[in-house]
């Protein structure tokens, strides 16, 4: 009996679940605020919804995540819903259009395509919502607005700033050319001894700008092109003036180091001759230092221009410095004459035989192991030590000076060893008296002793 109430109840209620299937075609636009849908209208995903049960009302907005909580509440007159793509469970106002859903998670629904609408459709939800968010803009008093104002610079403003900060961007090129041209008007002064205080200085701070630059190979190659060796560095270098002379040495051992083009330049401008001069007549302290660095640089690993050095006396100039001259021009020379010795003993480590057979053809005509001999610069070097270490020198600097000593004996031994067996009597009880100091100092005793039983022996 209860089961048959419950057909006839149902059957009632039939045409007021399915008899109103009228369809509606207007497009419903939601906002944030609640509209009402009319019937038949379809209704797009992501919406809140509401319907009062006594009036039949159905109103519908955007889902406002802020009022999640909301979303669940209910009174005695309205109920709310959310259509969401993750919600399984929804209120169905369209009839035509009901899917019964269940808690079976393989049942998907596909987004809505756009391009299933009318361009003016889409056209006019845009309009909506571009109309529905310019409601929500707070409108700025004049005060908040002026300071905001004041934070931010127009468009125009910002135009005539970066209009001021416009600068003219110069290569290095013409960098070098613009100093090499303004050089000139300096040229004779520097060459007749007539400079002027202001003078000095602006030739100064030329080639302090022109040293900077030099340092970046493909700037001193450029410098060369130009012709600055001859315009620049040997006026400065025949000139009167040593601040002068000793700034252009160090521009010129800028341009020259590790450079192999520009150190021929420099090779074919007679430059090492001009530099031996002044290494042999200049007193000057900082200017014999700073030659020796632009020698240095010069000749390093420059076979060809190790012979032009040789040939000119450069051997014979290195050993009268060691006879007497200030301590760190000495030095200067001891490491210069050792480092040329070790490029010629580590030909002997080549492994390539026709690589090594090159190479000893190109140090062959610089045959310095002749001219160190030749020129007793083997003896200079011993008596150095001896005469060093009978002053008693105490000083750090002086501690560098016996060790370079030390280390250029210990290098250049292979090529003076009957020179130091000649002084062994005096240099070899020195040399063991500081060798608790200087560890250095044990090697040379080592070699020392070794030429003591090698003459024994015969």
């Amino acid at each position: 009996m209860q089961s048959n109430t419950i057909i006839l109840t149902c059957l009632l209620l039939l045409p007021v679940i399915s008899g109103n299937t009228e369809k509606n075609e207007t497009t419903f636009v939601p906002t944030r605020e609640w509209q009402i849908v009319k019937k038949g209208t379809p209704l797009p995903r992501g919406l809140h919804i509401r319907h009062n049960v006594q009036t039949g009302v159905t109103e519908a907005k955007l889902l406002d995540v802020e009022n999640l909580d909301e979303e669940h509440s209910t009174d005695n007159l309205n109920v709310t819903h959310s259509i969401t793509d993750s919600t399984t469970n929804s209120l169905t106002l369209h009839p035509e259009k009901a899917i019964f859903e269940d808690e079976d998670t393989s049942v998907t629904t596909e987004k809505p395509d756009l391009f299933e609408h009318p361009i003016e459709e889409l056209k006019a939800r845009l309009k909506k919502m571009k109309q529905d968010n310019a409601k929500n803009i707070p409108e700025l008093d004049d005060e908040h607005a002026k300071e905001i104002k004041k934070k931010f610079r127009d468009y125009e403003t910002l135009k005539k700033e970066l209009k001021e900060l416009e600068i003219n961007i110069t290569t290095d090129s013409e960098l070098l050319n613009n100093y090499i041209e303004k050089f000139q008007t300096h040229k004779n002064a520097i060459t007749m001894g007539t400079l002027t205080i202001i003078e000095v200085k602006e030739i100064l701070d030329i080639l302090h700008n022109l040293e900077y630059l030099l340092h970046h190979i493909d700037n001193a190659k450029v410098f060369t092109d130009m012709e600055g060796m001859s315009k620049i560095v040997s006026p400065c270098l025949n000139g009167t003036n040593n601040e002068i002379k000793a700034e252009a040495l160090r521009l010129l051992g800028a341009a020259v180091q590790s450079n192999p083009q520009v150190q021929l330049k420099a090779l074919e401008s007679d430059l090492v001759q001009k530099l031996l001069y002044i290494l042999s007549t200049n007193n000057i302290v900082d200017v014999k230092s700073r030659c020796l660095f632009a020698l240095s640089a010069l000749i390093r690993q420059f076979p060809a221009a190790q012979k032009i050095w040789i040939d000119h006396g450069g051997v014979e100039i290195f050993g009268k410095i060691l006879v007497d001259d200030e301590l760190q021009i000495q030095i200067k020379v001891m490491k210069l004459i050792s480092d040329l010795i070790i490029e010629r003993q580590n030909i002997e480590q080549i492994t390539d035989a026709k690589q090594k057979q090159t190479r000893i053809k190109a140090y062959a005509p610089a045959d310095i192991e002749k001219k160190v001999l030749m020129y007793e610069y083997c003896k200079h070097l011993s008596n150095l030590m001896i005469r060093s270490v009978k002053e008693d020198l105490s000083s750090s600097f002086n501690d560098e000076f016996l060790e370079t000593i030390a280390e250029s004996m210990n290098t250049i031994t292979p090529i003076c060893i009957n020179q130091f067996r000649e002084t062994k009597d005096v240099l070899l009880p020195i040399v063991k008296h500081f060798s608790n100091s200087y560890e250095i100092l044990n090697v040379l005793i080592e070699k020392l002793q070794i030429v003591e039983n090698t003459r024994d022996e015969l």
